[in-house]
């Protein structure tokens, strides 16, 4: 393991261990091993010159700055140049080397060193003026603030958000974001530095201004690609790339195994002297060209606007159209975000509108040829017919119900509780619990464990009989052995997802007394501090509980708490990244095989990377674009016989 990674592990571990001991009181160590580490990552990064934002040796609290400052770019930051056409990509490319690489769907920032030190962050603001952003871009996790380089150093990249944390960030959320493009945007952006910790942003080097002083391993100094690899070994994240024809490449970089939104491939001219002679318009460098995905526009006819309520009182809004084959698969609905969206685009019932599968996924309603306008707001809530409320925040219209007893939310709710990560039962899907709602059974998540009281009832109905009634009862009782996280996270609390529950439940010794004692007796500080856990978080938990707390004690009285099993100190698979694939055949479900690598500090990631350790396939031969990526890499694949081994030594 070379300096750098032994860094970013040491200072992952140790974090783990101030929460344990501060927020947890359960030490994970003694205080000469943590002293020991910690003296042996303060000697590294003074060693190797590279630190990290968050690293434990230096106290970084969140604050909130009065505004963002105008700066003026070192060189002009123009756009890439775009098409469609394969063909149109050789012609500018021609015999000439070449790499592709992602276009990385964020806010595109230069971030600015100085003999080592982090100095200035900047986002391309019109090209010629950016806003200041240094304070935020302290607050992004894989961004060193040191590093070994001398001199100046000027790097342009895309400040992201995963859609791991997008997906995390928007299970918390009444109103979620559209895109993690606009998450990310709105982050990097903010005034409030607890907002920015409290994500995770990440910083990924696309390009280097400055002519790099690179060491004897990277010598081609009129090489592209070695000036990334050179910033890969100062310790900078940078983008995914590969080189040979242009179809291998757009193989090679498939958006679907990328851990990052993206929205095109960059052709790239590795020669940076040729790149510079070809020049620049005022639009575009001409060294460099961005295939976009093709995004094939169909014309239909919208037949309704439907409104759908959630558990949390949002009624989203769908258009519903004409059926049309959107690259092959028979489309009929998209999302319309939001009341804003509607009358962006003016709709009405029998308008044309044009649809496409964005980025090659989402159905989107590009655009209204109609124009008609003649769409209605409802006026109640179309599953309760309750009162209706418009809110306005950030400019985003949005509907929601007023009644708390409305059934679309205690759906939502009860399929949330009894989904995989919460109560995990089997045998309640949607439509059964809707069912039972409808009959009258289910008006709480605490009915569920009085089900049995219509077990008559419920073997007479259709679809089930006397067995599968008694498959479902018993999967009920043996859900009543649950950890403080599962229930957490049952609750459907705003703004508290999965990770932020298993946080909370960590920080209260697995104990539901010690959860209900830091709530009431520390409300305004309760849990801030853990990683990811902010003073909206804190607000929104602590509002929840004193309006529900008498209801989570009626409801706990049904279940019998258990501590998860500590992990082995004989396995400790800290730096080790597992990405799993394909079906399983030990584990019940990829989210078991997850927890099981976690709690022994590794991490699972949903893509494969140069940092991936293994890759998991129980189908070794397979052809797809995980395994083939990995066989490009050098990254072992194992199956899960060869999983559990590791998991066991």
């Amino acid at each position: 393991m070379n300096k750098i990674h032994r860094i970013k592990e040491l200072t992952k571990i140790l974090h783990a261990a101030s929460v344990a001991y501060y927020k947890e009181d359960s030490p994970i160590m003694s205080d000469k091993q943590y002293d020991d580490l910690y003296d042996e990552l303060e000697s590294l990064e003074k060693e190797t010159g590279f630190v990290l934002a968050l690293s434990p040796t230096k106290k970084v609290q969140g604050y909130v700055i009065d505004g963002l400052k105008k700066v003026k770019h070192s060189k002009p930051m123009l756009s890439a140049d775009k098409t469609k056409s394969i063909d149109e990509i050789k012609r500018i490319i021609g015999t000439n080397d070449f790499y592709g690489s992602f276009k990385l769907d964020g806010l595109t920032t230069v971030v600015r060193f100085n003999n080592g030190e982090f100095i200035q962050g900047i986002t391309r603001g019109d090209g010629i003026f950016g806003e200041d952003v240094t304070e935020a871009c302290k607050y992004v996790s894989n961004l060193p603030m040191k590093i070994s380089y001398k001199g100046y150093l000027e790097l342009r990249g895309e400040c992201v958000i995963s859609w791991e944390e997008f997906e995390r960030i928007n299970s918390e959320l009444d109103e979620p974001y559209s895109h993690p493009r606009n998450l990310a945007a709105g982050t990097l952006r903010n005034l409030d530095m607890n907002i920015v910790r409290d994500r995770k942003l990440s910083f990924v080097v696309f390009e280097s201004v400055t002519k790099l002083n690179q060491t004897d391993k990277y010598e081609d100094k009129d090489s592209k690609w070695d000036d990334l690899a050179y910033l890969d070994y100062l310790g900078f994240e940078t983008v995914d790339r590969y080189w040979r024809s242009v179809e291998e490449c757009i193989k090679y970089l498939s958006p679907t195994d990328y851990k990052y939104p993206v929205d095109g491939i960059i052709f790239e001219l590795n020669s940076k002297s040729l790149s510079e002679s070809l020049g620049k318009t005022s639009h575009h460098e001409c060294c460099r060209i961005a295939l976009k995905w093709a995004d094939d526009l169909y014309e239909t006819t919208l037949t309704n606007i439907e409104w759908q309520t959630s558990r949390t009182g949002l009624i989203n809004p769908v258009a519903i159209f004409e059926p049309v084959d959107l690259g092959g698969a028979i489309t009929t609905k998209a999302t319309l975000h939001n009341i804003s969206y509607i009358e962006d685009l003016q709709l009405g019932v029998g308008d044309t509108i044009q649809v496409y599968r964005a980025n090659m996924v989402i159905p989107k309603v590009h655009i209204n040829l109609t124009k008609s306008n003649t769409w209605k707001l409802p006026e109640k809530c179309p599953t309760c017919g309750g009162i209706v409320a418009v809110h306005n925040e950030n400019g985003s219209k949005t509907l929601h119900c007023c009644n708390n007893s409305c059934q679309a939310k205690l759906l939502g709710k009860l399929v949330h509780a009894v989904s995989r990560n919460a109560l995990n039962i089997d045998g309640l899907s949607e439509a059964t619990l809707e069912k039972f709602v409808n009959l009258g059974w289910l008006t709480s998540i605490q009915d569920i464990y009085h089900l049995k009281d219509y077990a008559d009832r419920i073997s007479i109905l259709n679809g089930f009989g006397e067995r599968s009634t008694d498959n479902l009862l018993e999967a009920i009782e043996k859900s009543r052995n649950i950890t403080l996280d599962r229930f957490l996270y049952a609750l459907s609390i705003p703004l508290i997802g999965k990770s932020t529950s298993k946080d909370i439940a960590k920080a209260s010794n697995y104990s539901l007394d010690s959860f209900r004692l830091i709530v009431d007796s520390e409300a305004e500080y309760a849990f801030v501090g853990l990683e990811g856990f902010g003073k909206e978080m804190n607000k929104s938990l602590i509002t929840w509980w004193n309006t529900n707390k008498n209801d989570v004690y009626k409801l706990a009285k049904e279940f019998r708490f258990k501590i998860p099993l500590r992990s082995s100190n004989l396995v400790d698979l800290s730096g080790k990244t597992f990405v799993i694939t394909g079906s399983l055949l030990h584990f019940s479900n990829r989210d078991e095989a997850k927890e099981r690598i976690e709690s022994l500090g590794g991490k699972v990631s949903g893509s494969v990377s140069a940092k991936t350790t293994y890759l998991v396939n129980n189908d070794l031969k397979s052809t797809s674009s995980k395994n083939q990526k990995a066989k490009l890499l050098g990254i072992p694949i194992i199956n899960e016989e060869e999983l559990l081994k590791i998991l066991s030594k």
